[in-house]
């Protein structure tokens, strides 16, 4: 298998469920009262925090630049 590069959102989401699935399970086990309204409310600003880092880096990447040297004919 060949190895490549780490999907950072993907896995920013997938541990952000876990955390979410975690709280639930520990509010189940413990009785702890969750407060849905402050979860939903942390869950939209790490979705606004992750789209604006995703258009800074976007922002920050050159356009790749054709090489002058390369032909396209045999």
């Amino acid at each position: 298998m060949k190895a490549h590069r780490t999907d950072l959102l993907s896995l920013a989401f997938g541990l952000l469920f876990l955390v979410i699935a975690a709280w639930w399970l520990l509010a189940q086990l413990l009785g702890l009262v969750v407060p849905l309204g402050w979860l939903l409310a942390g869950v939209l600003v790490v979705i606004g925090a992750l789209g604006l880092l995703g258009a800074v880096r976007a922002a920050r990447s050159p356009a790749p630049r054709p090489d002058p040297d390369a032909t396209d004919a045999p």
